[in-house]
């Protein structure tokens, strides 16, 4: 039975050169359930020459604009129909424009409706004969989904009032906010019943850390008689509320300077450029010029040029002369290259394994390179056998590399920006310099990426941290494809370069690629933690904000990160290494024992009531920590011990002894997380 129907309801094009999508929104009583449907207006191919409908499943588009001497085309984006039923819709997201994003409990997060007749408000008026909905307490954008029986029931557990109620921000008054107090208490007793010794090493956990870094210890210390005082406890202790198996981390609070506001400027024009340029052609003022592509990117009519010198194959201080020398000598070397692979006989072919090999995965993968993109569509491309031969002939320039999968992700948009073979392989090469590190066979520079992720990630934003870790997610797996390929998987071909020609001027760090990965963790933080999503779900959702990222707004909050990093005087030396900040001397640690009854501060002349900045590993138990076990009691001592037997098991203890024979048991662990690694690969990039 059909409860609700909405038509015009469009899809939001995720950049300005996109195209809307028509359609009509419905609530449909079915035998099995209630379903939330979406689908395009017309199933039949469009008269507008610029709308393609593929099949009924999948509608497509094809857009072209021209700027300046470059063409910019937009590639063809499948938009698929929407069916949920509601036992799977964990949460939806409202705009401030009044458009409609449903999130599935599995992750998957679907395409922005706007509501071109009619109100967003009127749906959700429908939802909530069904459902019942709470407004998130950190993303007011976000509204929460649950069955309407188990919601009933915890308002009947709210009414006992066996805590006195506190009431979040936002709370008081709303259909969709509970009290925030009552929440993490009974979701505490909840996760109790079900794991005594998990929720109570937790709520140790969480309480220890409360103590120490936010000063509650003296508050309760001091106001015990006070009604209140049980409320602002358990108000002062995120995550009662969902409290897995397992433990969350004890992780030591940095405290960073505030984030500054960051601003973007327009793209270096072709005139702007020539101020840096003298008049035998010589490139000046090279870093300040960097500096500027970093804050705004380059001019389509200009990127050609200045990509050859980012990527090396020009160089800043030649003459026109010079350059044109070097190009042609260049350009002679890399047909040299390109006939010794193509003279390769199929009998040598036939006692050369590694070249045949090689062979075989280019030609698989350049066929199912940017196909929907128009500069490699259609059959007999040219362009997929310029693609084709480039790697080919990369092959004979660095054999010991060769050719790894997603090498042709990197190459088609060189490609197609310098639309000139020779020129598109010397570029090519020059990135390759940069990013080579991704394709060890041993996968170690991935690797070690990630934990560079782990470590920015821990002192930037340690509650995600924390999520990440109970959920086993403090791997970072999920962000493979990002880092693998730059991001390209992610965004539209546009963006695409924007975001590229931005790294390679290597401001303000060599690495800001994590800082962007970071800010992109950050957005999507709220939904989520707030939507409790696994591993599983994390995977899923962030490959389904793919070509929907705004990239002006993740570079801004990426080089904001930095900027409050770099100013902030306690971030660890691993941070700093990462970040290239030079590294701080390091502070010697205080004598053991500590003095008892001594809280009048540190030879910092720091308080008593936080710890002083330290630039040790945020897992060390050095002088902060010991200083405040010698006044904290019982509970202190019982949830840093812990906490402390936590990291030793999860193998993050800086005391453990490097030189200490590792047990089998933790050899069998360690080729488990492997496999996880190579399951998690596979599942995102493949």
């Amino acid at each position: 039975m059909l409860v609700y129907e909405q038509d015009e309801v469009y899809t939001i094009p995720t950049s300005p050169d996109e195209l809307k999508v028509g359609g009509r929104l419905r609530i449909i009583e079915k035998p099995h359930g209630v379903v939330v449907e979406w689908r395009c207006a017309d199933d039949e191919a469009s008269t507008d020459s610029d709308w393609a409908v593929i099949n009924s499943a999948a509608v497509t588009f094809t857009h072209h604009n021209i700027s300046d001497s470059v063409e910019i085309s937009t590639p063809r984006r499948n938009v698929r129909p929407i069916s949920i039923e509601l036992i799977d819709l964990r949460s939806y997201r409202l705009g401030q424009d009044g458009s409609l994003v449903l999130i599935q409990r599995d992750g998957t997060t679907h395409p922005a409706l706007a509501f071109h007749s009619g109100s967003v408000l009127c749906f959700v008026e429908v939802l909530l004969r069904y459902v019942a909905v709470k407004k998130s307490e950190k993303d007011s954008n976000l509204f929460l989904v649950s069955d309407k029986k188990q919601a009933a029931q915890d308002e009947e557990l709210l009414a006992m009032n066996l805590v006195p109620s506190r009431q979040g921000p936002g709370a008081a008054g709303g259909a969709h906010s509970l009290p925030t107090t009552h929440q993490r208490v009974w979701g505490f007793f909840n996760n109790f019943k079900r794991d005594p010794y998990t929720a109570t090493a937790g709520a140790l956990s969480k309480f220890y850390d409360a103590v120490l870094y936010t000063g509650v210890e003296d508050y309760v210390r001091d106001s015990e008689s006070r009604e209140d005082d049980v409320a602002e406890i358990f108000h002062s202790l995120n995550g009662f509320e969902d409290l897995e198996p397992g433990f969350e981390l004890l992780t030591k609070k940095r405290f960073l300077n505030e984030r500054p506001q960051v601003e973007r400027l327009s793209p270096m024009t072709h005139s702007e450029f020539q101020e840096y340029v003298d008049d035998d052609g010589r490139v000046l003022e090279v870093d300040q010029l960097k500096q500027r592509i970093f804050r705004g990117g380059i001019h389509p009519n200009l990127r050609r040029e200045l990509w050859c010198y980012l990527l090396g194959h020009y160089v800043w201080n030649q003459t026109y002369i010079q350059r044109e020398d070097r190009k042609r000598e260049r350009e002679n070397l890399y047909y040299i290259m390109k006939q010794q692979w193509k003279t390769v006989t199929e009998d040598q072919e036939s006692r050369f394994g590694g070249f045949r090999d090689r062979r075989s995965l280019i030609e698989k993968d350049v066929n199912r390179t940017d196909r929907n993109h128009p500069f490699f569509e259609g059959e007999h491309n040219p362009n997929v056998t310029l693609l084709h031969d480039i790697l080919m002939t990369f092959v004979m320039y660095n054999f010991d590399l060769g050719y790894v999968q997603g090498m042709s992700d990197l190459l088609a948009p060189i490609l197609y920006v310098t639309q000139d073979e020779a020129t598109a392989f010397w570029c090519f090469v020059g990135y390759m310099d940069m990013v080579y590190r991704n394709f060890d066979m041993d996968q170690s520079g991935m690797k070690q990426q990630l934990k560079d992720m782990h470590q920015i990630v821990r002192l930037v934003d340690p509650e995600l941290m924390s999520y990440l870790e109970v959920r086993d997610s403090a791997n970072f797996y999920f962000c493979f494809r990002w880092l693998l390929v730059r991001f390209k998987r992610e965004l539209s071909y546009a963006n695409t370069l924007r975001l590229w020609e931005v790294l390679w001027t290597g401001h303000p760090c060599p690495n800001f690629h994590l800082l962007v990965a970071v800010a992109l963790l950050d957005t999507e933080k709220d939904t989520i933690m707030e939507n409790k999503f696994g591993f599983t779900e994390i995977l899923k959702h962030i490959n389904d904000i793919s070509l929907r990222i705004d990239i002006d707004g993740t570079l801004k909050k990426a080089e904001a990160i930095y900027l409050q990093v770099r100013s902030s005087p306690c971030v660890p030396d691993s941070v700093r290494t990462v970040l290239n900040l030079p590294v701080q001397e390091p502070r010697p640690s205080p004598p053991w024992p500590p003095q008892k009854n001594d809280r009048s501060g540190d030879s910092d002349g720091n308080g008593g009531g936080k710890p002083a900045s330290s630039n040790e590993d945020t897992t060390d138990t050095g002088g902060d920590v010991v200083e405040a076990l010698s006044s904290l009691g019982i509970v202190g001592v019982v949830s840093n011990m812990i906490g402390s037997a936590v990291r030793h098991l999860s193998g993050d203890d800086d005391m453990i002894d490097a030189h200490l024979e590792v047990p089998q048991q933790e050899r069998q662990q360690e080729e488990e997380r492997e496999g996880c690694f190579e399951t998690a690969l596979s599942h995102q990039f493949v």
